[in-house]
């Protein structure tokens, strides 16, 4: 299934967008240094019974930097018409994802974390070094699309990201966001630990938790299980709220 290519104006600049499939919007949102590729393996899975969306982040610059990525998503949606999506993020997605569930919580329907930034875990940019190399090794079969998407991003913007999630503290925003959360985490994630699952899981009111067997990247190294549990969650909320 091959996604429709789109293009809107957002901010007085063009940006082109994808949509596949059939059923309520799900709009993904990718991690630092990357693009709507990282998504790509669970696209086909996910418009079986979603109309999934997805979105190039802009590069981290001047007026858009990495605290105002939630902002021109929400103005995206709204130049697109989506007046009330599922959102689902991953990484610094994640964090984008959830800093929108909370300004717009009547436009966020249901809500998928993968493994996302936004609350600390005592690493910097050296810190993260390590880390970072174990990760790419568990996704080393897609490491020529990795290695475009992080040339396009460019080593500041890189910098840049990481500096902002080192330091970005979600909670008080986190307790504010009533959209059902489901909170993904891998198993053997070396850049962000599954320990930091429980802190989200304090700061949320209503979230559910789910492991999965794999690293940082589920779309990319467990994209079957990763679309059936997204799936599973939001066809479940979906019916609940048909129930109420």
């Amino acid at each position: 299934m091959t996604p429709d290519l789109h293009e809107v104006e957002v901010d007085g600049r063009p940006v082109r967008y994808r949509v596949t499939g059939n059923g309520e919007p799900l709009v993904l949102v990718h991690g630092l240094a990357g693009s709507w590729r990282w998504w790509s393996p669970v696209l086909e899975l996910l418009g079986a019974r979603r109309c999934a969306y997805v979105v190039d982040l802009p590069r981290l610059r001047d007026p858009v930097g990495a605290p105002q990525l939630s902002q021109w998503l929400a103005r995206w949606l709204d130049v697109v018409g989506l007046e009330r999506v599922e959102l689902a993020g991953h990484s610094l997605g994640g964090l984008v994802a959830a800093e929108l569930a909370a300004a717009r919580l009547e436009q966020t329907q249901r809500l998928v974390l993968v493994a996302p930034a936004g609350i600390p875990c005592g690493r910097g940019l050296p810190g993260r070094a390590l880390p970072l190399l174990r990760t790419l090794y568990d996704v080393r079969g897609w490491l020529p699309m990795l290695t475009l998407d992080a040339v396009r991003s460019g080593p500041l913007d890189v910098a840049r990201g990481i500096a902002f999630v080192s330091g970005r503290d979600l909670r008080r925003e986190l307790s504010t966001v009533r959209a059902p959360t489901l909170l993904i985490w891998g198993e053997r994630d070396h850049l962000l630990p599954p320990r930091l699952a429980e802190e989200w899981q304090e700061a949320m009111v209503d979230v559910r938790l789910q492991h999965l067997r794999c690293g940082h990247v589920p779309m990319l190294e467990a994209p079957a299980e990763l679309a059936a549990c997204m799936l599973s969650f939001l066809d479940d909320e979906l019916a609940n709220e048909s129930r109420n």
